[in-house]
């Protein structure tokens, strides 16, 4: 078994990779799925209001206006006129918004409403950790974009009358009713949602390592020594393949795992069958990036061609098999092309095994076969040319592009 532990041998020695991949992309994905609460739905709506400021050096009908419009948006807070109490307001947070009517403000709105000309402006500050200041701005121009209307259609009445109708058209509020959803989402949907993320991280970790590995034991060099080696041919071949799938091993158990410690709800939810059937679910996927990485091994990829297909094509697999958006979001055209992938059909496998219930019907545990077999479709067409790739190579004078592969022939 020297070739088995030689090989765990240059996988540990790049343990920079599994660490980053398997490791650290599998609590990314943990900690996105324990970000969705799917227990607390409130059933009731509540108006967002802001704390807000108002300093008023007009003392106007139309500032007080300005004032009576704010209080419908939230609280006033009070606030000295001086700049060093409008900074500290605003910096420590006390106030999401603060407006400063200047003097003369009514006189010049007034004129300006006349002449039809831009309205003057006025100074205000929002706070920088929330957006309801901006909501409460909002209200603000809505106001004055009502009285604006209402003296260019009345130019005749009261600036009273304008303001008291202005805060009455302000004041309308729509109704809102609440339509329950029939759809219930339980804990076993964070579960699934994790299964589904890793696509990413079990794809670009397993291609990157074993593609590395089948890399560095392919080099002409190598190839050279294990040739003249007492070992068999067959025996070197299965203990480069053990290796491998002891890899695949780990990174499947690391993951499944890692769910089973992290969603205690949901597996007390799920049945056993269901469990297991999820499992096997994650493993056959595990079987594809094997293949993918024998086949860049079997290429002579290098360690950066490596580390780029697994990143880029895992980042597309998972997109398109639907693990970080729902396809129903997608185009049609998408949708279709995704089938071709062999990510749709693992989250396939993982949402219904996930869901099967304490006794699964023959009707679903074939469904999630079918996925399967679409996935060790996939698997060994991969395989398939791995192996015809690496057959083919044996055959070359370069084979890896290592330089004391060079043959000369006379």
């Amino acid at each position: 078994m020297q070739v088995f532990k030689c090989a765990l041998n240059v996988i540990f020695r790049n343990k920079i990779f599994p660490l980053v991949y398997i490791v650290g992309l599998s609590f990314m994905g943990l900690f996105m799925a324990w970000s969705f609460d799917f227990g607390s739905q409130s059933s009731e709506f509540e108006l967002a209001r802001a704390d807000y400021a108002v300093v008023d050096r007009d003392q106007s009908q139309l500032s007080h206006g300005i004032i009576d419009a704010l209080n419908l948006s939230g609280e006033r807070v009070e606030v000295a006129d001086d700049i060093r109490a409008f900074q500290d307001a605003v910096a420590k947070g006390e106030i999401d918004y603060l407006l400063i009517i200047p003097h003369g403000y009514q006189a010049s709105f007034e004129k300006a409403v006349q002449e039809q000309a831009a309205l003057p402006m006025m100074d205000m500050a929002f706070s920088f950790n929330s957006l309801e200041g901006r909501f409460v701005n909002e209200q603000v121009e809505n106001y004055l974009g009502i009285m604006q209307s209402l003296m260019l259609a009345y130019p005749d009445a009261s600036l009273d009358k304008l303001t008291t109708d202005a805060q009455e058209i302000l004041s309308d509020r729509v109704s809102v009713s609440f339509i329950e959803s029939t759809s219930k989402v339980s804990a076993i949907d964070q579960l699934t949602f994790y299964l589904q993320w890793s696509t990413y991280s079990l794809f670009a970790g397993i291609v990157v390592c074993v593609g590395m590995l089948c890399s560095t034991f392919s080099r002409v060099d190598v190839r050279r020594r294990n040739l003249v080696s007492p070992l068999s041919y067959l025996s070197y071949n299965a203990q480069l393949a053990l290796s491998c799938l002891m890899f695949v091993l780990i990174a499947w158990a690391w993951t499944f795992m890692l769910a089973v410690v992290a969603f205690p709800a949901a597996i007390e939810q799920m049945g056993a069958i269901a469990l297991v059937w999820c499992a096997l679910s994650v493993l056959v996927f595990c079987l594809i990036p094997l293949a993918v990485g024998y086949l860049l091994g079997q290429m002579g990829a290098a360690d950066i061609m490596c580390n780029a297909v697994g990143n880029i094509v895992g980042l597309v697999l998972s997109f398109l098999g639907g693990a970080w958006i729902s396809l129903e979001l997608l185009a049609p055209e998408i949708r279709a092309f995704a089938q071709w992938l062999p990510c749709y059909w693992y989250n396939d496998a993982c949402s219904q095994a996930a869901h099967f219930g304490a006794n699964p019907s023959s009707q679903e545990l074939f469904a999630v076969a079918q996925d399967w077999a679409v996935m060790l479709l996939f698997t060994l067409a991969l395989f398939g040319v791995s192996l015809l790739i690496g057959r083919l190579r044996t055959q070359t004078m370069q084979a890896g592009g290592n330089a004391a592969a060079t043959v000369v022939v006379r």
